[in-house]
């Protein structure tokens, strides 16, 4: 039978209103009710002062031997986001704390958000789990067969994300060709990264090394750099 909850998504529940706030190693929430706040950490022993105030999103963990029900984890943060401690529970626990008896896939509310914003620069046509993440395939060309507009976009927990061109790379030989491809990301976030590739002439292969963006805002502004600089390759670039 085929898990309800995917393993490389996030839960929270489903509550009237929550206060998010950026921790050190992720996203952390405070549910606006103390009797929910209070259930979730009830474990944690807390003094006057180390008190537990947010907690994080649920992270997927396989089944319970015994009963076959569903368990997650999540990590328990004092104000200023250091973990006091962590939870292991199991899914009816979560259920009856959340509205209608559901949990919220937080992770597909924010894909969804991310398609959004980034509409107008390209299409996605892929999403490829890799062990323990997962990445967006993202064509800013709006044109999958061309390979030079293909990008990839990996989420992060945090809020943040990774942006990286290295599945599809793209492939030149003249030197005056690396130049202009010099020129054209010239001064610009991003790096070009070259490595030759041995055949009976000179060629080489060319990737766009990973970048970390903060939030939603500055995944938008840079997409829309990289579409701009890749047309400009384009149309002034003879490539292999």
């Amino acid at each position: 039978m085929k898990n309800k909850y995917n393993k490389y998504h996030n839960y929270q529940l489903n509550a009237l209103s929550t206060t998010p706030k950026k921790g050190h190693d992720g996203l952390m929430l405070r549910y606006h009710s103390d009797n929910i706040m209070d259930s979730l950490c009830e474990d944690v022993i807390n003094n006057n002062y180390c008190k537990p105030t947010y907690i994080s999103q649920f992270y997927v963990l396989p089944k319970d031997d015994k009963s076959g029900e569903q368990m997650f984890n999540f990590k328990i943060y004092d104000e200023d986001g250091f973990q006091m401690g962590s939870r292991n529970v199991k899914e009816s626990y979560l259920l009856y704390l959340s509205l209608s008896n559901q949990l919220v896939d937080a992770t597909l509310i924010r894909n969804e958000e991310m398609k959004e914003a980034l509409k107008e620069y390209g299409g996605f046509y892929m999403l490829e789990e890799i062990e323990d993440d997962y990445l967006f395939e993202m064509s800013i060309n709006n044109n999958v067969d061309n390979e030079l507009g293909i990008i990839d976009i990996y989420p992060e927990d945090n809020g943040s994300y990774a942006l990286e061109k290295d599945r599809a790379r793209f492939y030149v030989s003249e030197l005056h060709e690396i130049e202009k491809l010099f020129s054209i990301f010239y001064g610009s976030v991003f790096s070009l990264k070259f490595k030759r590739v041995f055949v009976k002439w000179v060629l080489y292969e060319v990737t766009i090394p990973r970048i970390k963006v903060a939030d939603l805002s500055e995944l938008k502004e840079t997409v829309r750099t990289l579409k701009y600089l890749l047309e400009k390759v384009d149309k002034q670039v003879n490539l292999d």
